[in-house]
């Protein structure tokens, strides 16, 4: 019994010699993750201002759209197998007696993620001015900020406009109210709440201003974060501008999947926090600080399908992922350096 327990004791030693040894090995070969991948989930996010693909844990990343001009915020559609995006232009103009200007120019792309057909993408809005798009829970449909003046060429300032139509683009419909003058209801960053009857969005302001002898409009800008019907909006602009205030350094909002949640980003330089609100706007609490090693991007962040952990950018162009539950630290999951507007699958 004593060499049965001395060959026994042998045998089990080097089971787990190269059970140690194994994974050192592949890991020395990329091909092991030491660290155990807790996020079934791919990432799209952009790098150099192309669409990238990981997974949930920053492994295996690879270029999956060269297109060198991406811009805002991207979203996948609810069976993951479709990614909408933005593609930023520009142009400029001389007008005839002198004087002149340019602008941003934006249009929507989508594109099935495992489509064989490399290079393969659909136009989506053919306005140049909309951009930010997240798809209905559903899928049927899209919400996004369309700048009604895109194509006016010498416009002097936006009309955002919080829109949504089916994904080819057809039946526009606005949010703005029926009576709604121009310039009034303006909204950026929408995001639908899971149920699909309502929409949060950051809401802009753009009042008439006396200026010298004359009258112009006041300079376009966010004032905080509102939730109106999806059906369109029904508040007036001095209530949209009361909702707004009472959060009113809130922008990139995204509602979380389980309806519980609305994460945004503090504009407010000396913040810049990550925080969470419930959808009737109370109850504030800061998820992600500021630090002086981890700032957020002022950009929009992604909540994981099961709505237990959000994904995000900072400035200095790093991905990291947090549980929603305050249970742990932000952890980074590339080292690009130019890694910004990262969206979680949601398959």
């Amino acid at each position: 019994m004593t060499g049965i327990y001395r060959r026994l004791t042998f045998t089990l030693a080097v089971a787990a010699l190269v059970g140690l040894l194994l994974p050192l090995d592949l890991l020395a070969q990329g091909m092991y993750n030491a660290k155990p991948a807790k996020l079934p989930w791919k990432i799209a996010f952009q790098r150099d201002k192309n669409i990238w693909l990981m997974n949930g844990d920053g492994s295996n990343q690879r270029l999956w759209r060269p297109f060198g001009n991406v811009a805002g915020k991207m979203s996948f559609s609810p069976d993951g197998r479709t990614l909408i995006w933005a593609r930023q232009g520009e142009f400029t103009y001389n007008l005839p007696d002198g004087g002149g200007g340019g602008r941003r120019l934006f249009d929507l792309f989508l594109a099935e993620v495992d489509s064989t057909r490399e290079g393969y993408w659909r136009w989506v809005t053919f306005n140049h001015g909309s951009r930010g798009a997240e798809f209905s829970p559903d899928g049927q449909r899209i919400v996004y900020c369309y700048d009604l003046n895109a194509n006016i060429v010498d416009a002097e300032l936006p009309d955002y406009q919080i829109v949504h139509s089916r994904i080819d683009g057809s039946d526009l419909k606005k949010l703005a109210r029926p009576d709604a003058r121009p310039g009034e209801c303006q909204g950026m960053d929408p995001t639908w709440s899971p149920d699909g009857k309502q929409v949060a969005f950051t809401y802009f302001l753009r009042r008439r201003a006396n200026i010298g002898e004359g009258s112009k409009d006041a300079p376009t800008r966010p004032l905080g974060l509102v939730v109106v019907p999806a059906t369109g909006i029904t508040a007036g602009e001095d209530e949209l501008e009361a909702m707004a205030r009472q959060n009113g350094d809130a922008v990139m909002p995204a509602w979380s999947p389980d309806g519980r949640a609305i994460a945004f980003v503090s504009s407010n330089s000396a913040d810049g926090s990550i925080y969470l609100i419930n959808p009737d706007l109370t109850n504030r609490r800061k998820l992600v600080e500021k630090t002086d090693r981890l700032v957020p991007a002022q950009a929009p962040v992604s909540w994981s399908p099961d709505s237990k952990w959000i994904v995000f950018s900072t400035v200095d162009g790093f991905i990291y992922v947090a549980p929603t539950d305050g249970s742990g630290k932000p952890e980074r999951i590339t080292s690009g350096g130019n890694d910004y507007m990262p969206v979680f699958s949601r398959k």
